[in-house]
C-alpha cells in the first residue's frame, strides 16, 4: 500500500473497510485514516445474492482497501461485489505484506477466528482506558463501546485492527482515537448508478477502459454546495453527502441550524463563525506526531493555533445560544466551554504555559518555557552562556564562510552535540580550507561544527544530556495529558466541521431560494413548485407540483409521451429534492413534505461501456432486478424509458409486467414515478387503486402503437417473442449442421417472420 502514500509519507485520504457476512446477516467496520476514527456498523439482515447493505456500504465509503470474511458463499460472490477482474485470487490477510496492486484480502472465519478477534478488540489501546486497568476493567470499558453479543461485528472490527497493526510499521500513526457505532436502519440506501444519474458527485467513468479513472465534476450537487470555509468542512461535506440518513431527529437538528443561519438577524454572527472556522485544519496529523514524540515546533504552533480558534468559535456559540438553536451544533459547541475549567480552556492554558514557541522556533523542536522546572532553567542558563561564548569565539571563522553570518545559530544536535546551524543556500558540504566540518543538512538547514564545538561537547556532555532528559520528561507528561483529552478535542473539531457544512447549506439556501422541508415518519411525498437544483443554474426552469400520498390515493405515477417533454428531468428533480432532505439541506421548492425513505432506486442512466461488461439492455435488466427485489413500501422508485434497449414489444411487455408486480402490493407499493414512450400503456393497467397515468398521445400513432385492449395481450406478445427467438436459434443450429434436412430447414425458416432476415453461415 506504499503507492497510497503522499509526498509527506502519510496515507492519502481514504478508508479501509472490513466486511463480514454469514447466513444472510452482514456487519462491517471501517477505519477513517484522516479522522483516526473507527466506525462499527451493527449486524443487519442482508440476503444473498442482492447484498443490498454490503453494496451500499462499498458505494458510500469508496474504500481504499477491503477486508472480507464470512461463509464460502460470500467469498465466492466477492469478486462480483467488489468488481474485481476475472481471475483475481484473494490472498489471506496472514500471507505476507500487502502489495500495491491489491484491493482486497480475505480473513479466516469460524469460531476460533471470531474468538481471536474478540481478544484482539479487548487488547486495543483506546483513549480513555486507564493504562493500569485490569483485564476486567478493560473488558467492562470495551463492552460499553461495542456490542460483544454481535459476533460478526466483533470479527469485522478484529480483522481491521489486525490489518492496522500490520500497516503501522510502514505508516506512522495508524492509531484509533475513537470508535463510533452506526445502525444500518438509520442509513438511506442509494445504489451507485442512481448516485451517478443524479449527479451527486458526477463521478462518471470514461467509456474507455484505459481512461476509466477520469472524472468530470464540473456540474454536480457537491460543487453547488461546496461553500465550506475550511478543509475539514469540505471533508465533512463529502462525508454527509455520501451518507444520507433517515434519522428525523438529526435531520431536524440540521434544518434548525440552517434556519437560524439564514435569519437576517444572525447574518453577522454567521460571518464571524466563518472567520474562525477558516483558520481550522485537521489536528489528527498533528496528534500522530505528538503521540510519537516527534512533533517539531511548527506542529506545536499549529496545534495551539487550532485550539485557539476553535475555542473562540465555541465562545461565540455560547454567546449566541438561545432556544431557537438549543438542539443544534451551535449548542453542542457552546457546551464545550460552558464550564469555567473546560477541556479547551485548560488545554490552551497548558500549551501556553509549557511550550516555548519563540525559543523553539530557532531549533524547530519541542522546548519548555522557563519557570516550569528550576533545575532545567539552571542547566539551560549554563548552556545559553556557553552557546553565546562559542558563537562569539567562532565569529571570525564563520564570516569566512559563503553564508550570512547573522543567520548562524548555535544549537544542540542529538548524536553530534554543539553545532552551528544556518539556512540552507546551495551545497555547503565542501568546507575544505576552513576550520569547519560539515555535519548534516536537511531540506532547509545546514549543520556544521569546529574543534571548539567538540571540546565543549566533552566538557558539557552531561549537562546537555540532563537538559534533554528533563525536556523529554516534560514532553511525556504533556503527551499523556493530550492523550486523555484527544477524544473530546476531536469531537470539538468534528462538530466545527459539521457547522461549516451547515453554513454552506445556509448560503446555498439563501442564494437559491430553497425552503425548509417537513420530514415525517409517514408515507407521503408532497412538493409544491419543485425545481431541478442543477438545471436552474443554467436556464429558467418550470416548477412542478407533486402529490403522492394516501390523501391523493396515489403512490404510482406514469407519464407517457412519444415526444421529448422533460420527463427524465422531472424524475431527477423529485429524486434530488428527496435526497437533499435526507442530508439535512433545504430543498428547491416552495414547500415540501417528505416521508422518511429507506431506499432510493432508479432505472435511469446506464453508462454504456465495454469496460462495464454489460450491454445497455443487460444494464436495464440489472437495475430493474434491484428494484423488484429490494424495494419496500418506504422506497422511492424512478423508472425512465425501461425497455428501450430491446424490441418494442419485448420492452413494453417487460415494463408492464414489472409495474404489475409492484402494483400488486396494493397500499404497500413503493412510491414510484415512471416515464415511458409506450403511450398506450394505460390500456393494460386497469383496476389499480393507487395508480395515475398521464398521457400525451398524438394522432400520428403508428400501427405499432395500435395495440389491443386485451389486458393479457402483452403476456401473449412476450411468449410469442420467446418462441420466435427459440425458432431462430434452432434454425441457425440446423444450418450449421452438415446433414440438415433441407425440407425441415425451409419449413423452420419460413414459419415465423423474424427468420426472414438473411442469415450467413460462419
Amino acid at each position: 500500500m506504499n503507492d497510497q502514500q503522499s509526498g509527506s509519507g502519510s496515507i492519502q485520504a481514504s478508508k479501509i473497510l472490513s466486511l463480514c457476512w454469514s447466513a444472510g446477516t452482514a456487519a462491517a467496520s471501517y477505519y477513517d485514516v484522516d479522522q483516526m476514527e473507527m466506525y462499527a456498523i451493527q449486524q443487519a439482515f442482508d440476503p444473498r445474492p442482492q447484498y443490498v447493505l454490503v453494496r451500499n456500504l462499498i458505494r458510500q465509503y469508496n474504500p481504499l482497501f477491503h477486508l472480507v470474511s464470512g461463509s464460502k458463499d460470500f467469498l465466492e460472490d466477492v469478486h462480483e461485489i467488489l468488481n474485481l477482474p476475472d481471475g483475481t485470487m484473494l490472498q489471506n490477510l496472514n500471507s505476507g505484506s500487502i502489495t500495491v496492486e491489491e484491493r482486497a484480502r480475505h480473513c479466516d472465519f469460524g469460531p476460533k477466528a471470531i474468538k481471536a478477534s474478540a481478544v484482539k478488540v479487548l487488547a486495543m489501546n483506546l483513549p480513555g482506558i486507564p493504562q493500569q486497568a485490569s483485564e476486567a476493567e478493560r473488558r467492562l470499558f470495551m463492552e460499553s463501546v461495542l456490542p460483544f453479543s454481535q459476533d460478526l461485528l466483533i470479527h469485522a472490527v478484529g480483522c481491521l485492527l489486525k490489518l492496522l497493526d500490520g500497516l503501522a510499521s510502514e505508516n506512522d500513526g495508524l492509531m484509533v482515537s475513537k470508535i463510533n457505532i452506526l445502525a444500518p436502519e438509520t442509513l438511506l440506501v442509494i445504489d451507485e448508478l442512481t448516485y451517478q444519474a443524479l449527479q451527486i458527485f458526477d463521478s462518471r467513468l470514461h467509456p474507455s477502459g484505459f481512461k476509466r479513472n477520469m472524472e468530470n465534476s464540473s456540474c454536480s450537487l457537491f460543487n453547488l454546495f461546496n461553500r465550506c470555509s475550511s478543509k475539514i468542512g469540505k471533508m465533512e461535506l463529502k462525508s454527509i453527502m455520501q451518507q444520507p440518513i433517515r434519522d428525523v431527529v438529526e435531520l431536524n437538528r440540521r434544518f434548525d441550524t440552517v434556519e437560524w443561519m439564514i435569519d437576517t438577524r444572525n447574518t453577522s454572527r454567521s460571518d464571524e463563525m466563518r472567520s474562525y472556522i477558516t483558520n481550522l485544519t485537521r489536528i489528527q496529523p498533528l496528534y500522530r506526531k505528538i503521540a510519537a514524540k516527534r512533533a517539531k515546533n511548527n506542529e506545536w504552533k499549529s496545534l495551539k493555533k487550532n485550539i485557539y480558534y476553535v475555542y473562540l468559535l465555541c465562545k461565540l456559540c455560547f454567546a449566541v445560544k438561545e432556544p431557537s438553536n438549543g438542539t443544534t451544533p451551535i449548542a453542542d459547541l457552546a457546551e464545550f466551554v460552558s464550564q469555567p475549567q473546560g477541556t479547551l480552556k485548560q488545554l490552551l492554558y497548558t500549551l501556553d504555559e509549557v511550550v516555548d514557541l519563540v525559543r523553539g522556533e530557532r531549533d524547530n523542536k519541542f522546548t519548555v518555557k522557563p519557570g516550569i522546572d528550576q533545575e532545567l532553567d539552571a542547566h539551560r542558563r549554563q548552556l545559553d552562556e556557553t552557546q553565546t561564548a562559542l558563537l562569539e569565539t567562532s565569529r571570525l571563522d564563520i564570516e569566512n564562510l559563503p553564508i550570512d553570518a547573522n543567520d548562524v545559530f548555535v544549537t544542540f544536535l542529538p548524536g553530534y552535540g554543539f553545532v552551528f546551524s544556518t539556512t540552507r543556500n546551495g551545497d555547503l558540504q565542501d568546507l575544505s580550507g576552513t576550520s569547519m566540518n560539515f555535519v548534516y543538512q536537511s531540506d532547509t538547514t545546514v549543520y556544521f561544527q569546529n574543534n571548539l564545538c567538540r571540546e565543549l561537547n566533552t566538557t558539557f556532555g552531561d549537562l546537555l544530556a540532563s537538559v534533554s532528559e528533563r525536556e523529554q520528561l516534560m514532553l511525556e507528561k504533556l503527551v499523556v495529558y493530550i492523550d486523555q483529552v484527544i477524544s473530546e478535542l476531536i469531537d470539538v473539531f468534528n462538530t466545527a466541521a459539521k457547522l461549516d457544512v451547515l453554513l454552506a447549506f445556509a448560503s446555498v439556501s439563501s442564494s437559491q431560494d430553497f425552503s425548509r422541508p417537513v420530514v415525517c415518519d409517514q408515507k407521503i411525498l408532497k412538493i409544491k413548485r419543485g425545481r431541478h437544483p442543477l438545471l436552474e443554474q443554467i436556464k429558467p426552469y418550470q416548477a412542478n407540483d407533486t402529490d403522492l400520498s394516501s390523501d391523493s390515493e396515489c403512490f404510482v405515477k406514469i407519464f407517457t409521451s412519444a415526444e421529448p417533454s422533460g420527463k427524465t428531468i422531472y424524475l431527477k428533480e423529485i429524486a434530488m429534492i428527496c435526497y437533499l432532505a435526507h442530508i439535512g439541506s433545504f430543498v428547491p421548492a416552495q414547500s415540501a413534505t417528505i416521508g422518511l425513505l429507506d431506499s432510493l432506486y432508479s432505472r435511469l442512466d446506464f453508462p454504456e461501456s465495454v469496460y462495464s461488461g454489460k450491454s445497455s439492455f443487460m444494464g436495464e435488466l440489472y437495475q430493474m432486478s434491484n428494484i423488484l427485489s429490494n424495494t419496500t413500501t418506504r422506497s422511492l422508485v424512478l423508472i425512465d424509458e425501461f425497455g428501450k434497449g430491446t424490441t418494442y414489444s419485448e420492452g413494453k411487455s417487460l415494463l408492464i409486467s414489472s409495474l404489475e408486480h409492484l402494483l400488486a402490493k396494493g397500499s404497500e407499493v413503493p412510491i414510484t414515478i415512471v416515464a415511458t414512450q409506450f403511450t398506450p400503456i394505460s390500456n393494460y393497467l386497469h383496476g389499480y387503486r393507487f395508480l395515475r397515468i398521464y398521457s400525451t398521445q398524438t394522432d400520428s400513432s403508428t400501427d405499432q402503437d395500435q395495440i389491443s385492449a386485451d389486458p393479457n395481450h402483452h403476456h401473449k406478445e412476450l411468449i410469442a417473442s420467446v418462441i420466435q427467438s427459440l425458432t431462430l436459434t434452432l434454425t441457425k443450429k440446423f444450418l450449421d449442421r452438415d446433414q440438415a434436412d433441407p425440407a425441415l430447414v425451409a419449413q423452420l425458416y419460413h414459419s415465423v417472420s423474424v427468420t426472414q432476415v438473411p442469415l450467413r453461415r460462419s
